[in-house]
């Protein structure tokens, strides 16, 4: 995710691959494709090292080419416009963006992380914008790295302080954790206007609210209700399609060794040949049987009826219930962006959840009072996800405000 801060507006994308990089791409796995031909007069190889590189690497370049053409087709936006003191974002150009007044925002919210490396210890913090209607919008990633053998003095927070002095003089907010604690480790603070909004569990009280709400603001096109029925096909990703190739070329490489190795006589490799053209052509076609063909031309539909949502799947003729969301029920709902993943949850699972967070920062707390807190976790757990991945992220929010 890349962050540009401007001088009265912030501009937000999700991080993408370089127009070049898909044309080196392309041009990279069609001469390997056609480096067979140089081969061809060596030992034991002959005409089947072209037809070897060809079935080996074309399939790559295309899927390069197809990179190419179609990531601009779904890629998340926003813009914080100081001047119009509004919020806009989207990621497909067939809809209209969702447009939010900065009124509407409660804070900052940071998700951090961290990751054991050989030479150190990764920190990654993301930093969310909180919605009143318990939407987060992802604005800005920032990236530390701890080495073992440093001597240099480590911060944990200049990188993400200096991030937060750039967004406060845009859109100042206050900063919390994701349980809702005020976030304390920043060297900056912001200058809070005499108005503050409201904190979230006055915003949750009202979230019975939000539909009427909604109704009222209809007349704008950027949070008008979602059209019933919401209808869509299921698009196999090109990440899924790379992964099911390189288990293809691994089938392959097996498949050449297991040919020259036979028609090089008394040569014992062409066991491993063997191994690895079983290998390769058996996880394809698992990878192929769950990830690819279950879904493959399967089309999803989400309706609504009085009290609920009803999101069911339809392939070869046959329609299956998929997920069930009922209004006023005892759950809630979270929209992951910009990956467009719907959680839903019950309300004790989420106080749980919440309370076990609050155990594991706490310095005070104990190792029994964590493993209590996680058996509530798992014995209150009843979650499920819907997978929104393949709408327009203006139709999967417009349909999480309604919820």
């Amino acid at each position: 995710m890349e962050t540009t801060f401007l001088s009265d507006s912030v501009f937000v994308k999700a991080g993408t691959f370089n127009d070049y990089l898909m044309l080196f791409g392309i041009v990279f796995w069609t001469g390997l494709a056609l480096s067979g031909f140089w081969v061809w007069k060596q030992n034991h190889i002959g005409k089947i090292g072209p037809f070897f590189t060809l079935l080996m690497f074309l399939p790559f370049s295309f899927m390069c080419f197809k990179s190419y053409e179609d990531k601009e087709l779904y890629l998340y936006q926003l813009v914080i416009d100081k001047n119009k003191e509004e919020i806009r974002f989207g990621d497909s150009r067939l809809e209209p963006d969702i447009v939010f007044p900065f009124a509407e925002f409660i804070s900052y919210q940071i998700k951090s992380e961290s990751e054991s490396k050989k030479d150190g210890r990764l920190y990654t913090d993301t930093v969310y914008l909180n919605h009143k209607s318990g939407l987060l919008l992802p604005v800005a990633t920032v990236s530390v790295r701890k080495y073992n053998d440093s001597s240099e003095s480590f911060s944990r927070y200049t990188k993400l302080s200096k991030e937060f002095r750039k967004l406060f003089r845009i859109f100042p907010l206050p900063v919390e954790t994701e349980t809702g604690k005020p976030f304390q480790e920043l060297l900056v603070k912001p200058k809070l206007s005499n108005e503050k909004p409201e904190p979230n569990h006055i915003q949750k009280e009202k979230s019975n609210t939000n539909q009427t709400a909604l109704n009222e603001k209809s007349e704008k096109e950027s949070i008008r209700p979602p059209q019933f029925p919401i209808e869509w096909n299921h698009h196999i990703t090109n990440a899924n399609w790379y992964f099911s190739l390189s288990l293809i070329a691994i089938g392959n490489l097996g498949l050449f060794l297991f040919v020259v190795t036979i028609r090089a006589k008394d040569n014992p490799n062409w066991i491993w040949g063997l191994v690895l053209l079983l290998l390769g052509y058996l996880s394809f076609g698992a990878q192929y049987y769950f990830w690819i063909g279950e879904k493959q031309e399967t089309q999803y539909r989400i309706e609504s009826s009085k009290d609920r949502y009803l999101f069911s799947s339809l392939k070869d003729g046959k329609v299956t219930e998929e997920k069930v969301w009922i209004q006023n029920s005892e759950k809630i709902a979270f929209l992951e962006l910009p990956g467009k993943t719907l959680h839903i949850q019950t309300k004790l699972a989420y106080e749980k959840a919440k309370a076990l967070a609050n155990s594991l920062e706490n310095p005070d707390s104990n190792l029994e009072d964590a493993f209590k807190l996680t058996k509530e976790v798992y014995q209150a757990s009843d979650g499920e996800r819907w997978d929104l991945s393949d709408l327009p992220m203006e139709v999967a929010v417009r349909l999480f405000l309604v919820l």
